[in-house]
């Protein structure tokens, strides 16, 4: 990431928090919900860091993944 916002440390926090309930949780589904918020939370950090390079991924043609390659069939 280029740099750290506040707004992107706290989705950071938000990703930390989520991982340590993902280690506490006892049902595997409810492991798996929090780790799901985990990702989603440090992928906005992400975005809001470096808005350019996920303007190109949100653009890119359809059937190509966000690295630019096309998708397997």
């Amino acid at each position: 990431m280029p740099g750290y916002t506040d707004k992107s440390r706290r989705y950071l926090r938000l990703a930390d928090e989520q991982m340590h309930r993902a280690e506490a949780a006892l049902a595997p589904h409810a492991r798996s919900t929090f780790l799901a918020l985990a990702r989603q939370y440090r992928e906005l950090a992400s975005r809001i860091d470096d808005p350019a390079h996920w303007r190109v991924h949100a653009n890119a043609p359809r059937g190509f993944t966000k690295v630019g390659t096309r998708r397997p069939a």
